[in-house]
């Protein structure tokens, strides 16, 4: 499978400029393991396209270089009816072209499913409501968030199939082969919620390949740091229970288990018909190291999983009252901020790849 790449070359002066004054300079070339490894090299922000969707519509990416040699990626728009998930990673990709430094190299998909997205924009009055129109592909579709390969296992390219042998959507074959070429040391997959209650920032606890469990302190640590963050500019976060009993476990999920034992999972997912609900989610699958004796290239640490669950999945324009519309910005420009400034940061960082901190 092919992914196109475009890629812009921005000077250093030009980095001060607001976004959108910007003047790009954009070549197109193949994906391919060479070309990242340049990307990285260079250092140069880059916009490119991650694939085309089964509509044939552009999956949108951009590279942002850190300081360090370590990596991460950010998600969003993975269910099209969270429209406010995309609205947080745009955010965070204008925060970094108005030269905003990482400590991580990053690369951005601001919506993995923009045909999903487009469905829910079409309708605006059902926007954000119980229809959840733009949740899935089609009415009989798998839940995109639930489509991942078997944990422990690489995704093989040649069959395409997840955990339960259904075939995985293509924008999702696009990002494991991604993942798998990246290998970022941490993701995080923005979401949204509409129980607001449950709005803010998780953590799946790492295992090895046999789903042993390595520790959750230091993966639970970095979500309530960038939870705290979220509270102490004004942000919600009421399912971190910051002020109670703070967590970093989603409340679906089971507990955390002490270092050497086995780590349950929840393949349940949601309540659908013939188990579209069901299967391996990107934050299982992530979490879980990598071993494949045919292919050792694509072996891999478990990879530090932060899921954040916007409180709401409304964009700030779909709010009628405009001093409701300006909350939700503000809310929207918090969530982004605490990845730029936590997430991508000099925090929790990781051991170096084939040494991933066990703590």
């Amino acid at each position: 499978m092919r992914i196109a790449f475009i890629v812009i070359f921005l000077s250093s002066w030009v980095l001060n400029l607001p976004a959108r004054e910007l003047p790009v300079k954009k070549d197109n070339l193949p994906f391919s393991e060479e070309n990242l490894k340049k990307m990285l090299i260079e250092k140069r922000p880059a916009e490119f396209i991650l694939g085309q969707t089964k509509e044939r519509r552009n999956i949108e990416a951009w590279f942002f270089p850190g300081t360090s040699d370590y990596n991460a990626l950010v998600i969003g728009g993975v269910h099209g009816s969270e429209l406010s998930s995309i609205e947080v990673t745009r955010a965070l990709i204008q925060q970094l072209l108005a030269g905003s430094k990482s400590y991580y190299n990053v690369i951005i998909i601001p919506s993995l499913f923009p045909d999903n997205a487009l469905k829910a924009l079409s309708s605006p009055g059902r926007i954000g409501s119980t229809d959840n129109l733009g949740r899935y592909s089609m009415t009989a579709s798998v839940d995109p968030n639930r489509q991942m390969p078997t944990p422990g296992k690489a995704y093989d390219e040649n069959n395409g199939l997840d955990h339960l042998g259904r075939m995985i959507e293509i924008e999702n074959q696009l990002l494991l082969q991604l993942i798998q070429t990246f290998k970022p040391q941490r993701i995080i997959n923005v979401h949204a919620i509409r129980n607001t209650g449950y709005g803010g920032v998780y953590a799946d606890p790492r295992t090895d390949n046999t789903g042993i469990a390595l520790g959750y302190l230091s993966d639970s640590q970095l979500a309530i740091t960038i939870a705290r963050y979220i509270d102490e500019h004004g942000g919600n976060v009421n399912g971190n229970n910051l002020y109670s009993n703070p967590t970093a476990l989603y409340y679906k999920d089971p507990e955390p288990v002490p270092t050497g034992n086995f780590q349950k999972r929840n393949m349940a997912g949601s309540i659908l018909d013939s188990n579209r609900g069901s299967g391996v989610s990107l934050g299982t699958w992530a979490s879980t190291a990598v071993t494949n004796d045919i292919d050792p290239s694509k072996n891999r640490d478990a990879m530090r999983i932060i899921t954040m669950e916007y409180p709401g999945c409304k964009r700030p324009a779909d709010y009628k009252d405009p001093s409701e519309q300006l909350f939700q910005q503000k809310q929207v420009d918090i969530y982004s901020s605490s990845i730029r400034i936590i997430f991508l940061g000099n925090y929790y960082v990781e051991d170096k790849p084939g040494n991933m901190a066990k703590k």
